[in-house]
């Protein structure tokens, strides 16, 4: 449900800036309109006086065209001020909806063709279909059984679907089953997993929980998935998290983005962070240096 509501936010931020837009044009056709009568009086008054003085009227009525101008100019600049604002809100949606829509691709990534861990598709194995079941009763019985299936891509895909239901009731029990996991593709899956939906409801535990993980792409994985999460909330915490990844890359593409939102929320709070924090090489000069 909540991409869908950052889409339906997009879409609404969207045709708010198409309606201010529309008004701005609206506004400038009557600041041009009025410029071009003002441009015509000049030739006119010169056309009577040949004949007999500039009537009062006619200075009157320059003197409200000029004061009409001028109210014009004011509200297309404060309308140009709200299309900025307007602006780079959207710009923030849609940077939100591109990771949110990121994650989910994450997601289906890392639980590939087990289907919806709620609704197993139909095709979905009879062992994952089992491990889902036996997860809703009991997620300790259902990791003890998914532990005992032969090595492959079917336990794994068993563990996953433990894993995500175990983390909906017990973040911490399902969190200290997946550090018993070698380190590789499954053990980053399921860290991620758990580090993702308990971010969401305890980010506290949750860091603490990263806290005492050894450094790896495991790790990594948490962080960025926990990072995820945390930055629809606390964005400073959130960069925080990111500027501890261990991998050179990783760490200077999540600290950059995240900064990058965080700027455009509160400007001037980012740079003091940005300022003063230790950053990967450049990174700090190029967010602080960018218009």
């Amino acid at each position: 449900m909540k991409p869908n509501i950052r889409i339906i936010l997009v879409l609404a931020a969207a045709l708010v800036v198409a309606g201010v837009v529309f008004r701005q044009e609206k506004e400038m056709y009557r600041l041009r309109a009025v410029i071009a009568g003002l441009t015509s009086l000049p030739r006119e008054g010169a056309a009577v006086s040949t004949v007999t003085n500039s009537p009062p009227a006619d200075i009157e009525e320059l003197r409200r065209e000029a004061a009409e101008v001028h109210r014009l100019r004011a509200e297309i600049t404060q309308l140009r001020r709200e299309t900025s604002a307007l602006q780079a809100r959207i710009d923030k949606d849609l940077s939100d909806l591109s990771a949110i829509l990121g994650n989910l691709n994450q997601r289906s990534d890392s639980v590939a063709d087990i289907g919806d861990f709620n609704h197993p598709a139909p095709s979905t194995s009879p062992l994952v279909l089992q491990a889902s079941s036996l997860a809703q009763s009991s997620p300790e019985e259902a990791a003890r059984w998914a532990a005992a299936l032969p090595p492959g891509k079917e336990q794994d895909r068993a563990a996953l679907v433990v894993i995500d239901r175990w983390t909906g009731t017990d973040p911490a029990a399902a969190a200290a089953w997946t550090t018993g996991f070698a380190e590789g593709a499954l053990r980053e899956q399921a860290m991620s997993v758990v580090a993702r939906q308990w971010g969401q409801s305890d980010w506290n535990a949750t860091a603490g929980w990263l806290e005492t993980l050894p450094m790896g792409s495991s790790r990594d994985a948490a962080i960025g998935a926990f990072v995820t999460s945390a930055d629809g909330y606390d964005i400073k915490l959130a960069l925080e998290w990111a500027n501890q990844m261990e991998a050179p890359d990783s760490r200077a593409m999540r600290v950059e983005d995240t900064a990058r939102r965080w700027l455009r929320e509160d400007n001037a709070a980012a740079r003091a962070w940005l300022e003063k924090a230790k950053l990967p090489a450049g990174i700090a000069e190029r967010l602080l240096s960018a218009k």
